[in-house]
């Protein structure tokens, strides 16, 4: 059978199926748990989501990493992630703080 993709067109489409592949793995090797929770840590959780800008998973499962001494196995793209939300939520109370009357 005669192909009619250039070489670097047949790299692409060999490099595109073997990330999809990749991806499909990571997703298929990540285990999902149920947990029951309080209300009121229910309720700081979606008030830190909303602050952040976070998902429920990546709030949790940095939260898990952190307790249990093992951060460096949070992907780097979640690490960042949760760098960037602390980020905004550091923004927030210096705003908070600036706003407050200064009494000096």
């Amino acid at each position: 059978m005669q192909s009619f993709l250039s070489d670097t067109e047949a790299e692409c489409k060999l490099c595109d199926t073997v990330l999809n592949n990749i991806y499909s793995f990571n997703l298929m090797s990540n285990s999902s748990i149920g947990v029951r929770i309080p209300p009121n840590l229910q309720k700081r959780l979606e008030s830190h989501i909303a602050e952040t800008h976070s998902t429920r998973t990546e709030v949790i499962l940095n939260a898990l990493a952190q307790y249990l001494g093992a951060s460096e196995e949070v992907p780097l793209s979640q690490r960042v992630s949760a760098l960037e939300a602390q980020i905004l939520e550091l923004k927030g109370l210096i705003k908070n703080i600036s706003s407050l009357p200064s009494y000096s």
